[in-house]
């Protein structure tokens, strides 16, 4: 009888946990294309448009390759050298205090695309290498034809 009690038990947590699972719909995953020549093209301008751009100062380049409503994040340290994520909601303040900024080390600086990818032909990301110092995440999109900073995301390359 103990034996019977305890397989009907199981059968009820079994029956239960049947009862109880969800089910959730999963696809395959959204492939990301390579852009085409047009597209890379664009693409390539706008990230250097930003880089070349926060190098000379030049608030027409930065201008260009953000969108208006675009915004960066950072992982930063505290005092107590605690990592943070800081946030700059408003992309278009940091390019006016990037534009008032003489940057002597333009000269110097180097950069690379590392890799771009394109989903829908609207969405893009670039993984972006800045003079072994930072590395950025871009996010651009396409509107209206012109590929735009949406957001960046970046962090300090360790020594």
């Amino acid at each position: 009888m103990q034996y019977l009690k305890l397989a009907l038990a199981g059968v009820a947590v079994v029956g239960l946990s049947a009862c109880v699972s969800v089910e959730a719909n999963v696809t395959e995953p959204m492939s990301m294309t390579a852009p085409s020549f047009s597209d890379r093209t664009k693409i390539k301008a706008a990230v250097m448009d930003y880089f070349e751009g926060q190098g000379q100062g030049s608030f027409e380049r930065l201008d260009r390759a953000f969108n208006d409503e675009a915004s960066m994040f950072g992982v930063s340290k505290n005092d107590d050298g605690e990592e943070y994520l800081r946030v700059w909601p408003k992309m278009s303040d940091v390019i006016v205090d990037w534009s008032a900024t003489p940057r002597p080390e333009a000269p110097t600086r180097d950069g690379e695309i590392m890799n771009i990818d394109v989903a829908d032909g609207r969405i893009a990301t670039v993984m972006f290498r800045s003079t072994d110092r930072f590395y950025d995440a871009l996010t651009l999109v396409k509107i209206d034809g012109q590929w735009e900073i949406a957001s960046k995301v970046f962090v300090r390359q360790d020594p």
